[in-house]
């Protein structure tokens, strides 16, 4: 079993969020977190804080992981602090609702930088100086297995990430382990915002499209990459976590 006590572990776009769940939970393990955003230090602040407040060590960074540069400077921020690095989770990520026939080269752009870029970046900057036994999680969206309606450019992002992970892998092997969840939508701004495009509520949404009645927590998502990061075998996977979403039809 994989330790996470004193592993010092990167989360992107942590200010918020599964991010910000992700690098909690990671902090009760006893691990050693490099908060991320792009441009809001209030937010990684409050969860350099949070993670303060329950005994944990944490620093806060802000770069645009949508960058090359962005991601060399999150890594040379965490090697000045720490020295080392052995977890990667490649979270940051921007999902925007288009039909398909509206989206233009901005939203294209965005979606490629953010969502897909940024995992490539900071995975190359990052495995090259990761400890052995390091592992690199991508959180990916079930709407990158699954076609849901108006998130055609996202979705495929996210497909692209969870062929990457595969690819990852199998090339960084044995050293580096790397694995990807896709969750459902999650009670974040970005879930919030398809109720409100929908007009439903939280509860209208999770019974017309989850078997279970309800939306994912982003501690869900943080407990289950927690789970994942002990597991010193696992590699080269992708796990769904959507409340049964992708098995009831999703939204057309």
């Amino acid at each position: 079993m994989y330790s996470l006590k004193n592993r010092v572990v990167v989360v992107t776009g942590s200010g918020r969020g599964i991010g910000r769940a992700i690098a909690i939970r990671l902090a009760k393990e006893g691990s050693l977190l490099v908060v991320n955003a792009k441009k809001r230090s209030e937010e990684v602040n409050e969860t350099v804080k949070a993670i303060k407040d329950i005994g944990g060590e944490a620093i806060g960074i802000l770069a645009d992981v949508s960058t090359r540069e962005g991601c060399e400077s999150l890594l040379k921020a965490t090697i000045d602090r720490y020295s080392v690095v052995d977890v990667l989770v490649n979270n940051a990520g921007l999902g925007l609702y288009s039909p398909f026939m509206n989206v233009d080269d901005k939203l294209l752009d965005k979606h490629i930088s953010t969502d897909f870029k940024s995992v490539v970046y900071c995975s190359q900057a990052f495995a090259k100086e990761m400890r052995e036994g390091g592992a690199i999680v991508n959180i990916s969206s079930v709407a990158g297995i699954s076609p849901a309606y108006g998130l055609s450019i996202y979705g495929a992002m996210k497909a692209a990430v969870i062929a990457l992970t595969k690819y990852l892998a199998l090339e960084l092997a044995p050293k580096i382990r790397v694995n990807a969840i896709a969750p459902g939508f999650v009670k974040t701004k970005l879930g919030e915002s398809m109720f409100q495009v929908l007009g439903m509520s939280e509860k209208e949404f999770a019974e017309k499209f989850t078997l279970m009645g309800k939306i994912l927590d982003p501690e869900e998502v943080a407990e289950f990459t927690t789970a994942i990061l002990k597991i010193e075998s696992l590699t080269g996977q992708v796990f769904v976590l959507d409340s049964g979403e992708s098995i009831k039809g999703g939204i057309k």
